[in-house]
């Protein structure tokens, strides 16, 4: 599966770790993994995240970012 800004422009603009694993092609696991190293890197590496009360969110800008895509376009 080929990720691309038509395939992007279909998702919502917050993302669950869940259905960000599955947009990346890793495991749900992997992505949360990801996250906690994104939060404890103070955003050096990592799966960009944001926490909006419990939920641990992933913005559909920043996985542009992650496949090399310009979030913008």
């Amino acid at each position: 599966t080929h990720v691309d800004v038509a395939t992007l422009a279909v998702l919502p603009l917050m993302l669950t770790g869940g259905e960000a694993a599955a947009v990346l092609r890793i495991s749900r696991t992997s992505a949360y993994k990801l996250a906690e190293e994104w939060r404890w890197s103070h955003g050096a590496s990592g799966l960009p995240t944001v926490r909006l009360g419990s939920r641990l969110l992933v913005r559909r800008v920043d996985l542009a970012v992650i496949v090399g895509l310009d979030p913008t376009g």
